[in-house]
């Protein structure tokens, strides 16, 4: 799904007209708009990616007639209008600036500098700007970024989550800064990327404070398990209907395959998507009063004791309450399951990519449920002295075709190979690699590495338009009230909850230590707090 045009000075128009059509591109054009109507009477399901598909082919037929860039240009997957703005002339040359952006990367990449230098060939010709790639583990990302904005460091661009570095926490530190002016006078084109519904989960006070990096926002939590395995001991994956069903495999792997872990993790695998809690309370689903339930709950208590369980069995790496990176537990190829997300079109590839080259199967244990856009965001900092540029930067990584991939997938023919249409073959030991598309931007643009779907743009939207939708949507909580307390829990949580999670503690003996340790550092405060913002909420929105 290619877009064309190409950015050039501030303001001045994204897709260039300045050299008139020829006959024989009118007819290239035409030929192109009525191919493409063909296809999307029959995907008329998905009207919105078919539109997206007219655009973009119409626009790469017009701007070819001027430009062979790989470039991409403005595509809108929704009806909404982008933020009105007159475009103004071209006064003067922009300045040339250097811009930083930090964001989590599972390893270090040794051809970094040789691929942010080729995505500062890109940057510099297009928006006179160069960027700073900052890449930081995810198992300290959110530290060193807390030391970081401690210390009023100078940056741009910061990735931000509902998971990691919390959006909502650091914009109500100030942080980062709003971007509704910047999205009207240098990213319209950005704007028009996404429905507005991505853009709402991005709001805060009623401003935009990030870019979504759109992409699957329908959470599904499964298992993902080695395929080689699966096969050699007959598993049925349409068998496992809860985390204790795999108990057998396990064993089998324990008993069988020495050098193999049984089962990896580095938090455990409890999470509310399993037990019927809608996590934005957190309340029960079936709960008609929304009563938020406390940070330990009966479903907890039993997850955290099949864990020790299975801990002492050993089925799970001895270093899981202490390994920092989720991807360590896996990366070699020795684990045989794990728990992560697997609801997004084409994460076989991405799995196996991450499992040492092993083909896995998935094994979904609850529904789909739209979790938003909040879980990858790309925002401007407040110290940013060009945020400007930083937004006409944003603007090109999540329309321009070449510089996402090159961001992705690093350089052509050395990093990676395209082979037919859109797809490539990666090249894992050359030096860049990096298996987070979700990290930098939007997949409208991306490239499918070997075995990815060919419709997967057209399943990410199927999933998306389908996924549960909370009723709390929107509900957003706010800790000023228990900062104290929040900090006491957060202290607590640091010192047990990974090693209660992972079953590296007895339960028995340290979960009723964690409870009460939590009741001294005032939970029970933060759920009364929430429940009273919670009600608050419900009322104001005519739901309770």
């Amino acid at each position: 799904m290619s877009k064309a045009g190409k950015e050039g000075n501030e303001g001045e128009s994204k897709i260039g007209f300045s050299h008139p059509l020829s006959y024989v591109s009118l007819k290239i054009i035409l030929r192109e708009v009525s191919s493409l109507k063909k296809i999307i009477r029959e995907k008329s399901r998905f009207r919105w990616m078919s539109t997206l598909a007219l655009s973009s082919a119409l626009a790469i037929a017009v701007t070819g007639c001027g430009n062979s860039s790989d470039s991409t240009s403005s595509a809108s997957p929704s009806s909404s209008a982008a933020p009105s703005a007159s475009a103004a002339p071209v006064t003067k040359k922009l300045d040339p600036v250097e811009l930083t952006w930090y964001y989590p990367q599972n390893k270090a990449n040794p051809d970094l500098q040789l691929v942010n230098d080729a995505v500062n060939k890109i940057t510099q010709e297009k928006i006179n700007a160069t960027i700073k790639l900052m890449p930081i583990d995810f198992g300290t990302y959110e530290q060193k970024m807390n030391t970081i904005v401690a210390a009023n460091e100078v940056t741009d661009i910061i990735w931000t989550s509902n998971w990691l570095f919390k959006f909502d926490q650091n914009q109500k530190k100030g942080v980062f800064q709003p971007i509704d002016d910047l999205l009207k006078s240098q990213g319209q084109k950005l704007y028009q990327t996404m429905e507005e519904k991505f853009w709402n989960d991005a709001k805060m006070d009623g401003k935009i404070y990030a870019v979504p990096n759109y992409q699957i926002s329908a959470t599904r939590v499964g298992l993902v398990v080695q395929k080689r395995f699966a096969d050699k001991y007959k598993l049925d994956p349409t068998s496992i209907k809860k985390m204790e069903d795999i108990e057998p495999f396990l064993k089998q792997i324990k008993d069988n395959e020495p050098g193999i872990v049984p089962f990896g993790t580095t938090r455990g695998f409890y999470t509310g998507f399993l037990y019927n809690i809608d996590p934005k309370g957190p309340v029960y689903k079936n709960d008609s009063t929304y009563k938020v339930l406390p940070d330990v709950t009966n479903e907890m208590r039993t997850n955290f004791k099949l864990a020790n369980s299975w801990y002492s069995k050993g089925y799970i790496n001895k270093d899981a309450a202490t390994l920092k990176n989720a991807a360590d537990a896996y990366n070699k190829g020795t684990t045989a399951v794990w728990f992560d997300f697997t609801g997004k079109p084409g994460s076989e590839v991405e799995f196996k990519a991450a499992n040492g080259g092993n083909d896995v199967v998935l094994v979904p244990l609850a529904k789909a449920v739209f979790s938003g856009a909040a879980s990858t965001l790309n925002a401007i900092s407040r110290t940013s002295k060009n945020p400007e540029r930083a937004m006409m930067f944003l603007e090109l990584v999540n329309t321009d075709k070449q510089l996402y991939n090159t961001l992705v997938y690093g350089i052509e023919g050395k990093h990676y190979t395209k082979t037919t249409g859109n797809f490539i073959k990666i090249n894992q030991d050359a030096g860049y690699f990096t298996n987070t598309d979700w990290i930098f931007g939007s997949i409208i643009n991306e490239y499918l590495p070997e075995g990815s779907p060919a419709d997967k743009l057209e399943q990410t939207a199927k999933v998306n338009a389908e996924g549960e939708v909370s009723p709390l949507t929107g509900f957003v909580f706010n800790t000023d009230p228990v900062k104290t307390e929040t900090a006491n829990v957060k202290a607590v949580n640091d010192e047990y909850y990974a090693a209660l999670a992972t079953g590296t503690l007895d339960t028995e003996k340290y979960l009723p230590i964690y409870e009460e340790k939590l009741k001294k550092a005032g939970a029970d405060v933060i759920v009364a707090e929430r429940q009273k913002q919670l009600d608050a909420w419900l009322k104001t929105n005519g739901k309770k």
